[in-house]
């Protein structure tokens, strides 16, 4: 038994050690693997750190799908899914509305250009609003995408042979003695090529010959690659940088020592670099509380010595400062206050000329510089009165949540995603948009611009428009707007309204005092067997916070949120009775075309359905309601049907043999037929006690008693309620009764 337990334990180590070498151990590869490698994946080998955190945030984050792709006044403002980069495998998700993904893609894409790539990016937002969580679950992110092959990165690494240098009694070494000099700067391997004649060198090893015979498609795409490299800005760098000093002068030396450009170069080695925020290589991370070093020179004693030996005192010095631990990686300074204040102007001197000086010689510095501030620390940078340090800065708001669906998965990640099952549809959504008007401007002039008077809009909407703005912050554009003011949302519209938007998130509920307070609604009415409705929201923001927290929810808006809900479930439940019989609509079209070529009284056969008809007044009045939406009146409903047969006439005169179903007038007589029909979907049943009781008895032995008709409309209800709105049955009946109870046919007709 011993002996097996032994076994056990000796596999167990086996395999571990297995799995950690093979996930762990860098290899190394020779120089000339290397440039195989870039010959072969250039758009993946010749990347700085710009290029690669790119290359990662595009990986990682799903594009959505525009809502209004065939809209010409569509700005791309699409939904970003960014859960692998802040929510997926992270102890602290951080969830992310389409405002903040759609600026953050934005500024992202931006790494690519060279401009940007002597700039410090900053984000700033107020306390509680999850900068820190964002950068750490991003860093983290980082560290991962850059532990795949797709997401690695390569270093310069120095295998040096001493054996060559030196004579034992007068007779070279043979056996090779290798001394390991790493790159202290993480220096991408291609810029050890002399810069003078990085150009050449490039051009001949992506020369076009390579690609000959590659196939077509891949030939083309390469030679895309290759043009890319040699024009465009984001691979300026390439034939721009310098290695660093250290590595500079370890060619140079070599190469005087062996009289070879092969030999040194054998002695170049490529690795992966490693990102390890925890210890400082490619990720350094200060919170204001670190102390600042005041060490600003560092060595290796060992390998300064060696170099010594090999090529004389101080020839190739080994010297470089902690920040070299960073270039070509990240550089982030969390809030700006204490010892980071003072960080931020010495950055703001390493990221302006990309140099600095240590140990009597200049190190090249190109880092990707992450800053977190709260507002009051843009004011005491401003206080500095550095005009070149405010040019380096390119500001980005992290707000809080502007987005309800958003704001919802907060609480499921804090409270379980069981919540959802207790509370009636849209009703979760509902206390988020609360929470959200706190944080909301109460003007927004594009708005104005657009709309003019929201007062038109009062039965769905509050008088400051906040529900219409939370609305287009998701991509959605409110079915009750006017047909005019659909036309009105013009692509300049929109980016004025998402563009004003970056000043709101600042202020209201933190994300902090919006947990407490879902914490404490739900503690109060999650465990009661009811599902939680809309009047159990308003009687909480209304009655059971302090008065200072009622102060930041905008006047009335309580009361337009609940007007808002009841417009959306009493369309929900038209939608769910609404019977589409596109046939029965059709003919019915088609038989009021035949009709108002006759007069009231007459009977004929209809051209194109060849059925019977009666045309009867009652008949016109009926159709014509469900083509206007309005009920008319004897000579209203005639003279609509006057208009209708001038149009029929007008299309008959110009083409005879053309289908009548295929002419604008029978499509435009259809739509607004299915659209009205949906509208008036519960007038024949909202005086109907019986529809009432047959509701509150749906699922029991009595329902049994009601006539088939109604027992077959309430089943047809019932069941879209809950396959296409998500309600639970017992939510369907409580909804329907809501509608008829609260009379909101009548109020939004």
């Amino acid at each position: 038994m011993n002996g097996k337990k032994m076994d056990e334990k000796k596999i167990a180590l086996e395999s571990l050690k297995r799995e950690i070498e093979k996930k762990e151990k860098r290899a190394i590869l020779s120089f000339d693997d290397f440039l195989e490698l870039t010959r072969n994946e250039p758009q993946r080998v010749l990347r700085n750190i710009f290029q690669l955190f790119n290359d990662m945030v595009r990986s990682s984050v799903v594009k959505g799908k525009d809502e209004y792709p065939d809209d010409p006044e569509s700005i791309g403002f699409v939904e970003h899914d960014c859960s692998k980069l802040f929510v997926e495998g992270m102890d602290n998700p951080f969830f992310v509305d389409r405002l903040f993904a759609n600026r953050f893609v934005r500024q992202m894409e931006s790494l690519r250009q060279g401009s940007q790539q002597n700039k410090m990016h900053a984000f700033m937002g107020p306390s509680g609003c999850g900068k820190s969580t964002f950068m750490d679950n991003l860093l983290k992110a980082f560290e991962q995408y850059t532990d795949t092959r797709e997401g690695q990165s390569f270093e310069i690494f120095w295998e040096i042979d001493e054996s060559q240098f030196f004579t034992k009694n007068g007779r070279a070494c043979t056996e090779p003695k290798i001394i390991q000099v790493s790159c202290p700067s993480h220096d991408h391997p291609l810029l050890v090529i002399p810069k003078n004649y990085r150009v050449d060198f490039l051009d001949k090893l992506l020369s076009k010959d390579v690609y000959e015979d590659m196939p077509r498609e891949m030939s083309t795409k390469m030679a895309e690659i290759r043009h890319r490299i040699a024009h465009e800005k984001e691979y300026e760098w390439v034939f721009k940088e310098e290695v660093c000093t250290i590595c500079k002068s370890l060619f140079w030396s070599l190469f005087n020592k062996l009289g070879s450009v092969d030999r040194v170069l054998s002695m170049v080695k490529v690795r992966t670099y490693q990102f390890d925020r925890r210890l400082g290589e490619g990720v350094s991370v200060f919170n204001p509380g670190d102390r600042l070093m005041e060490e600003i020179c560092l060595s290796d004693k060992q390998i300064q010595e060696k170099l010594n030996q090999i090529f004389g005192a101080n020839l190739v010095k080994y010297v470089f400062s902690p920040h070299a631990k960073t270039n070509n990686g990240i550089y982030v300074l969390m809030d700006i206050k204490g010892d980071n204040k003072g960080r931020l102007l010495e950055l703001h001197n390493v990221v302006s000329e990309g140099v600095h000086k240590v140990g009597g010689v200049e190190e090249r510095i190109n880092s990707l510089v992450f800053v977190l501030m709260n507002p009051e620390d843009r004011k005491d940078i401003e206080k500095e009165n550095m005009p070149s340090l405010q040019e380096r800065i390119d500001y980005k708001n992290v707000s809080y949540v502007m987005e309800a669906g958003t704001e919802v998965k907060v609480y499921r990640s804090i409270f379980g995603e069981f919540i959802d099952e207790k509370f009636l549809p849209r009703v979760l959504g509902n206390f988020a948009r609360m929470v959200i008007s706190s944080r909301m401007n109460p003007s927004c002039n594009p708005l104005k611009e657009w709309i003019g008077d929201m007062k038109k809009y009062e039965k769905y909407c509050d008088e400051n428009g906040l529900l219409l703005r939370m609305e287009i912050y998701s991509g959605v554009i409110p079915p009750w707007l006017s047909d005019e003011d659909k036309r009105k949302f013009t692509a300049q519209i929109r980016r004025k309204i998402v563009k004003d938007a970056e000043k709101e998130g600042q202020s209201g509920f933190s994300g902090r005092e919006s947990i407490e307070m879902f914490g404490d609604f739900f503690g109060r009415h999650g465990e009661k067997p009811n599902l939680i409705t809309m009047g159990s929201v308003a009687d909480y923001f209304k009655h059971k916070i302090s008065e200072d927290r009622r102060k930041l929810i905008p006047q009335n808006f309580i009361n337009s949120l609940v007007g808002w809900y009841n417009y959306v479930v009493l369309n929900e439940v038209k939608e769910a009775l609404y019977f589409y019989n596109k046939e029965q609509i059709r003919e019915d079209v088609l038989h009021y075309l035949c009709a108002v070529n006759h007069e009231p009284g007459s009977k004929t056969k209809c051209q194109y359905t060849g059925k019977k008809i009666e045309i009867t007044v009652d008949f016109f009045k009926m159709m014509s309601s469900y083509f206007t939406g309005k009920d008319m009146n004897i000579v209203d409903a005639l003279k609509f049907a006057r208009d209708i047969q001038s149009k029929y006439i007008e299309i008959l005169a110009q083409d005879r043999d053309r289908e009548i179903t295929d002419t604008e007038l029978y499509k435009e007589l259809f739509d607004s037929y299915v659209k009205n029909l949906k509208e008036k979907a519960l007038q024949p049943f909202i005086r109907n006690e019986s529809f009432r009781e047959a509701i509150k008895l749906f699922g029991t032995e009595e329902f049994k008693i009601f006539d088939a008709r109604l027992r077959d409309h309430v089943e047809y209800m019932i069941r879209n309620l809950v396959k296409k709105f998500g309600y639970t049955e017992q939510g369907a009946k409580e909804i329907c009764l809501y509608v008829i109870d609260e009379k909101l046919v009548e109020k939004f007709s």
